[in-house]
């Protein structure tokens, strides 16, 4: 049933197990550390209230049931039960009808949400995007509190629930002192899946061995395969660097390397989507992400953006076969909800037009880990060199030379 004496309710307390509510995961048990303080969530251009603040958090003031009770005022100002300001949380697309019974604020995490926990606490970077925020308004901050003193505040009370998605990004990744902590806390409480976001200009041994283990995906933003473009949209030169890294990186073997492409006025045109699609054919990742610019206040998402974007879906199945993902899936702003509704008309249009066919995938996928594994044991228990003038076939450790004639 309705909530049909909602404006009779006068608090949580007064809600029956039936009662049909509206509520969202995120809400519930989500989140998001931001620059500004902890929240539920941050889903593109929608992010509900504060739940902790940086400086509960570095005085240590916060405690589990103040959290638990700022989630229940979103919670009760979305269903009209109080006049909390909620923000963005009240007209988001992610709310859903469910009973009240089903409802639960008591964990952390325990869900695998697109950006159900996400890590943003910091925006130094060495890139100076057109696309992001941060750039446009110069801040670039070091990490304002410790992620790990909220999540210990859940694992104290044996809340800290694990297979959640865990979007680590930024800033730059590679800058934090302290990122071999943080991955190692992930691990050691197995909470989940993680994906850091890097732009990849810094190699990080760290990131190439967990990589290497298929321990977390790493997503690079490219959005160009031209030089020019690249320096244009991210204020830097450092495109080669990044190429180099992520041949690096690609050599790791790893089942979890995926590249993105963010568009923008400046790179949707045919010379950047044509080279991006080369650079895919040469890198070769596992998924690719696509993203439109962020639509901010009054901005919408243009229709020249859905048309690239559906091309260029249409193209990486056409050539690589790769998985294609959109990046604006958990986005709570009805924009987003209109721009995949039109992505995939058009996307479904191209592939009735002209039907995707086995014959134009590249059937050549970088080396597999299991295959390279085999190729080293081979190695170590067989090999054959020349030394001088003689040939020296090594087999199990045994050395046999033979004498080079003529």
């Amino acid at each position: 049933m309705k909530l049909k004496t909602i404006n009779k309710i006068n608090s949580i307390e007064d809600l029956k197990p039936d009662d049909i509510v509206k509520s969202c995961p995120y809400v519930e048990h989500g989140v998001y550390f931001a620059i500004d303080g902890v929240h539920c969530c941050v889903n593109g251009t929608f992010y509900s209230p504060i739940i902790a603040s940086n400086d509960e958090l570095n005085n240590k003031t916060i405690d589990y049931n103040t959290i638990i009770q700022r989630r229940k005022d979103i919670f009760t100002g979305i269903n009209g039960i109080t006049t909390n300001d909620v923000g963005c949380c009240k007209n988001c697309c992610n709310l859903v009808e469910k009973k009240f019974r089903d409802v639960r604020f008591d964990i952390l995490g325990g869900e695998h949400l697109p950006g159900g926990m996400g890590i943003q606490h910091y925006t130094m970077c060495n890139y100076r995007c057109t696309y992001c925020c941060y750039a446009i308004e110069n801040k670039f901050d070091k990490p304002q509190y410790n992620i790990l003193d909220f999540l210990n505040i859940y694992k104290a009370k044996n809340k800290l629930k694990g297979n959640n998605w865990i979007d680590f990004s930024g800033g730059e990744p590679a800058m934090l002192n302290n990122i071999d902590e943080i991955l190692q806390y992930f691990y050691k409480n197995n909470l989940g899946t993680v994906v850091i976001y890097s732009n990849a200009s810094i190699y990080s041994k760290k990131i190439f061995e967990l990589l290497k283990k298929n321990k977390i995906i790493l997503t690079t933003s490219l959005d160009t395969g031209m030089f020019s473009t690249y320096q244009k949209l991210r204020g830097t030169n450092a495109f080669p660097k990044t190429i180099e890294n992520l041949i690096k990186y690609r050599n790791s073997g790893t089942n979890n390397l995926w590249l993105k492409y963010v568009i923008t006025e400046s790179n949707r045109t045919e010379d950047d989507l044509w080279s991006f699609l080369l650079a895919m054919l040469a890198i070769k990742p596992n998924k690719v992400m696509i993203s439109p610019d962020f639509p901010y206040g009054d901005k919408e998402i243009p229709q020249e953006t859905v048309k690239f974007a559906a091309k260029l879906w249409y193209l990486l199945e056409k050539y690589l076969g790769v998985d294609v993902i959109d990046y604006t899936s958990s986005m709570g702003d009805i924009k987003f909800r209109n721009y995949q509704k039109a992505l995939f008309n058009e996307i479904n249009s191209m592939k009735t037009k002209a039907p995707l066919s086995k014959e134009t995938i590249l059937s050549y996928p970088p080396i597999s880990p299991k295959i390279a594994e085999r190729f080293k044991f081979i190695k170590e228990i067989f090999s054959v060199n020349n030394e001088n003038n003689h040939k020296v076939i090594k087999i199990l450790g045994i050395k046999l030379k033979f004498k080079i004639s003529n």
